[in-house]
């Protein structure tokens, strides 16, 4: 049994206080005389020392005869080396040494790497272009036009369902024989916006020229029309710094080692452990939207004037009959003096037209408007003297082609599903914890001082480890989790290279989103409809930024935007023009600097995550 230092001591002296010296036997023929560490009466010298006395039950030792003793001399006994530390009451209690020296953790060098990648590296080839197309103008005649178009008349009147006399109103357009054109094979990997920017056009003017939006996937292998004016750039060399996979910082350095003095253990009840509920069977909610989008009225607008074909024959006062008119107006407006003498094949203008046109609204393109109208962009851009990639400003009237169909305002229902945890299924009546019952020390054991023949140096106890809390059962979602909670629910709001992804960069620092390299001026949309939460420029390094709060916990950020179009407390759509791309808040080149933010529950913080989990391809 193991003494504690003090009560050890306390035993020797109470031991051998009833003898005035001691001696001791060794334990063995060569083993060293154990002395007490306390004083002891010596015989004087020159002197035999006396047998020790026969003892017993109710016998005294005998006394002993001899010559006169000197004076008692006592002093303390030189420690015996090697020998067991016999401990006073006033020595200090055991300190453990310290523990082995350990340097400070220095964590490993962090090795960047240069990687460059080559990206839109499709071939150029020839391929039928769409129709070629001529707008009528005044004096035009069939064979003039089909001679330009590289056609005959009669191929051109059944390419246009023409019937002789093949009346010809300035302003109808013509389709022709198809043109040849140059198209770009999409590789693997390939977006609209980035084949948009090697060939120096607009995403907008590429996918009205092929039929598609702007948000249609690519296949690999397909044949993409460049529209006109096109230069070709070559491919787009992106250069990017990561970080080596197994240098910096890996894992936490371990703690130092700290041992701590040994306490009294006191037993204390412990609850047995938590059963974990068995979870239920996942949940699924689905989520229904409509945007609606060209929803500007019609007008009526002045058209181009009336043409008329004089024949062989014909009179003025006729010719006016026909067109609606007078014969005096009819002079004025072509000139013609007395006796009206008229040729055949003269053109003569009459009272302009009256034709419908649309008032453009906010977000409107030429391509959704062409697309309400059952018209091509094309012919929609030839009636307004206008390029299809052009911008259209708000309240503009955009004069409608001849054939054209209205179907009214586009609707587009989108369907999200958003797949949630499984709810776990909880035991109605769990089991209460036992009653805590007091701690009851063990009785006392009484105390046998040990043989001094056989006593053994005490080992001190070993200091234990501290051990380290439990890890909380609740924490941060995964990734996977993260991505079932956002599945379906946002769109990327801009389309082109990846500037700076997402996470640590190498040199302390961190992006929370991404950073998206786009053309000046380029529109940036809502990710997912919700309010708007801020829309300014005081946030030190974000420029023009937008916040956006969504459903369920989710904030987008748009940075650096040069121009914002939304304010703070209104409602936007998903795919609604918040702003443009640019420079604000001192980058280099226009850009987009997006964020995705979710909290699980009110209480918490939202926390960034890569966007790339929740975005579609």
């Amino acid at each position: 049994m193991t003494l504690s230092y003090s009560r050890t001591a306390l035993i020797l002296l109470a031991a051998t206080s009833l003898s005035a010296c001691t001696t001791y036997a060794p334990f063995g023929e060569d083993a060293q005389v154990a002395r007490p560490n306390y004083p002891t009466r010596l015989p004087p010298p020159d002197t035999q020392t006396l047998p020790p006395a026969q003892s017993g039950p109710d016998q005294a030792p005998a006394p002993q005869a001899g010559p006169a003793t000197s004076p008692v001399q006592s002093r303390p006994l030189d420690p015996v080396p090697n020998g067991p530390a016999y401990v006073t009451p006033s020595t200090p209690p055991y300190t453990p040494p310290p523990p082995p020296y350990q340097p400070p953790y220095q964590p490993p060098p962090v090795v960047m790497q240069t990687i460059t990648k080559q990206t839109v590296t499709g071939k150029v080839v020839d391929a039928a272009g769409p129709p070629k197309s001529h707008t009528v103008k005044s004096g035009d005649n069939l064979d003039a036009i089909a001679r330009a178009m590289g056609t005959t008349r009669k191929q051109l009147a059944e390419d246009n369902d023409l019937k002789e006399p093949y009346v010809l109103r300035p302003g109808k357009v013509l389709k022709g024989p198809s043109s040849d054109a140059k198209a770009y094979v999409v590789g693997s990997g390939d977006t609209l916006y980035a084949i948009a920017r090697r060939f120096s056009v607009t995403g907008q003017a590429l996918a009205d020229a092929n039929d598609m939006g702007l948000d249609d996937p690519l296949t690999t292998g397909r044949k993409l029309i460049l529209p006109d004016g096109f230069k070709d750039k070559g491919p787009t060399t992106v250069t990017t710094r990561v970080q080596v996979p197994g240098t910096g910082l890996q894992t936490p350095a371990p703690a130092p080692f700290q041992p701590q003095a040994p306490a009294q253990q006191t037993p204390t009840y412990t609850p047995p452990p938590a059963v974990q509920p068995e979870p239920g069977p996942p949940r699924t909610t689905t989520t229904s939207s409509t945007k609606t989008s060209v929803t500007g009225k019609l007008v009526d607008v002045a058209g181009p004037p009336q043409i008329y074909t004089v024949k062989n024959g014909q009179a003025l006062d006729a010719i006016a009959r026909a067109m609606d008119t007078t014969r005096k107006q009819l002079a004025d407006d072509n000139k013609l003096k007395e006796p009206y003498i008229l040729h055949a094949g003269d053109k003569l203008k009459g009272p302009r037209t009256t034709v419908k046109a649309y008032v453009a609204g906010s977000g409107d393109t030429l391509a959704l408007i062409a697309r309400r109208f059952s018209v091509t962009p094309k012919a929609l851009a030839a009636a307004n003297d206008m390029k299809v990639g052009d911008a259209i400003r708000s309240g503009r009237k955009i004069t409608l082609p001849d054939g054209y169909k209205d179907k009214g305002p586009i609707k587009e229902t989108v369907r999200t599903t958003v797949t949630l945890p499984p709810e776990p299924r909880r035991d109605p009546t769990p089991a209460a914890p036992p009653p805590s019952r007091p701690y009851t020390p063990p009785p006392a054991q009484p105390v046998t001082p040990p043989s001094t023949s056989n006593y053994s140096r005490p080992t001190p106890p070993t200091p234990s480890r501290p051990t380290p809390p439990p890890a909380s059962s609740s924490g941060p979602l995964s990734d996977s989790q993260i991505t079932a909670q956002g599945r379906g629910r946002f769109n990327w709001p801009l389309r082109g290279d990846i500037i700076s992804d997402f996470g640590p960069k190498g040199t302390g620092q961190r992006n929370d989103g991404l950073n998206i390299r786009a053309n000046a001026g380029e529109a940036v949309r809502a990710a997912a409809g919700g309010d708007v939460v801020y829309a300014g420029d005081q946030v030190p390094g974000f420029g023009n930024l937008v916040l956006i709060k969504h459903p369920d916990g989710w904030v987008t950020a748009y940075g650096h935007l040069a121009r914002l179009d939304v304010k703070m407390q209104q409602k936007v759509v998903q795919g609604q023009q918040i702003g443009q791309a640019g420079t604000s808040g001192g980058v280099s080149e226009p850009q987009l600097h997006f964020e995705v933010r979710f909290a699980s529950a009110p209480s918490e913080r939202a926390r960034p995550i890569d966007p790339k989990l929740v975005l579609g391809r």
